[in-house]
């Protein structure tokens, strides 16, 4: 086995993992198989995603943790997506409602960082979701627009893919973290129905192509999910007892012109041992400790080769990777994850009051909530989201 550096602490911890799950030693010879594919088929992410739009019209890239280098990714992705012809980045993380903002940002003179945020607080608020980084994806598509306006070419667009919530259907008291209140703060049908709706509506039918910027759970075409007790408790449809993403009914409209490419990242799990699964049984991490070779970022097709015949055994869902998705992007290995960086004061002051009405945490929807509640609140999410991989026993 050439090239073989070892990570002893990452090897260790996946190999007990797969010990608490009776799960039997990873083969050699299939660690090799798998190497050497990666090393002639992989390729570098941007590249790879780009790609995808000669064959489909709307790709889909989901994660489910914010991290500080996919959102640097997701940045620099939209300038070869654009370069590929996508000339629409649809995101679950911003609201219809905000359109106009969304447009006026993007096209501006300059980029106008206040208007920005207040296009993505309504959806951002709600899950303290307020991240230098994915901010950062607003100004990636300004950058375009303003590099290529004298091209004679036409300015990307950024769709808004979620909706504001009824929040008069509700009680100031009412506690948004109950699946109770759902029902009514979702007066225009599940989200997964009216972000399909949109992108048939703005892209497909116009014959446009998108790049989707959303959370797992909206990315997967094919599979449908078994729901998870703490991701599927609140704002999620279920039928005959699997999760319908957005994706899913994209795809049931127009089958593979749309794709899903999943960013490497722990997988839901049934909560039996804890809520997260590594992706592949820590096969695929495996690998990539023990090659030095392969460069990473990389980026490769999970839906045929060795890749696909990958078992998620420990997953929630107990798909193969090729059940899951068309493409993989290993980023980075899991203990090098960085949280997102906070935006300073994401609520000012004086937007308070209009805040603690979007807010699922009762507490920042308390009247006594502050600014500095606010600002604690997406601090300690991004703390969360960097030792994710830690809750993986």
């Amino acid at each position: 086995m050439e090239n073989r550096r070892g990570d002893p602490s990452l090897l260790e911890r996946i190999a007990l993992y797969r010990h608490r799950r009776e799960l039997p030693p990873i083969q050699p010879v299939l660690l090799d198989e798998l190497a050497d594919w990666l090393r002639r088929h992989g390729s570098d992410p941007l590249t790879y995603v780009s790609g995808l739009f000669k064959r489909h019209q709307v790709v889909f890239v989901g994660h489910h943790t914010p991290t500080r280098r996919a959102g640097l990714f997701l940045q620099d992705l939209v300038a070869a997506a654009y370069r590929a012809g996508a000339g629409i980045v649809a995101m679950e993380y911003a609201c219809v409602d905000d359109q106009a903002r969304l447009d006026a940002v993007v096209s501006g003179a300059s980029f106008d960082e206040v208007l920005a945020r207040e296009a993505l607080l309504r959806w951002g608020i709600r899950h303290n979701f307020a991240y230098r980084e994915y901010l950062d994806v607003l100004g990636a598509v300004w950058e375009v627009n303003r590099r290529f306006a004298d091209a004679g070419t036409a300015p990307m667009r950024v769709l808004g893919l979620d909706y504001d919530l009824d929040l008069d259907a509700v009680t100031d008291t009412a506690d948004l973290r109950s699946s109770y209140a759902w029902p009514h703060l979702r007066n225009r049908g599940p989200v997964s129905q009216h972000m399909c709706e949109v992108l048939l509506s703005e892209v497909v039918e116009g014959g446009h192509r998108a790049l989707v910027l959303t959370r797992t759970a909206h990315a997967l075409t094919r599979v449908r999910r078994r729901p998870h007790r703490v991701w599927d408790a609140i704002d999620a449809e279920v039928v005959d007892g699997r999760v319908v993403g957005a994706a899913n009914r994209v795809y049931e409209a127009i089958a593979d012109r749309a794709v899903t490419v999943l960013i490497h990242e722990a997988l839901p799990a049934d909560g039996e041992l804890c809520d997260y699964a590594l992706a592949a049984d820590g096969v695929l991490d495996t690998v990539f400790a023990l090659n030095d070779d392969l460069a990473v970022p990389l980026a490769f097709d999970v839906d045929r080769g060795p890749p696909a015949r990958l078992g998620c055994t420990t997953s929630l869902d107990r798909e193969p990777l090729g059940g899951l998705a068309t493409g993989w992007i290993y980023l980075e290995r899991d203990y090098e994850r960085r949280a997102p960086t906070p935006l300073p004061e994401p609520v000012p002051a004086v937007h308070v009051e209009h805040a603690r009405r979007y807010a699922l945490d009762p507490g920042l929807r308390d009247v006594r909530s502050t600014a500095g509640d606010f600002e604690a609140a997406v601090t300690a999410t991004a703390a969360a989201a960097e030792l994710a991989w830690t809750q993986v026993l």
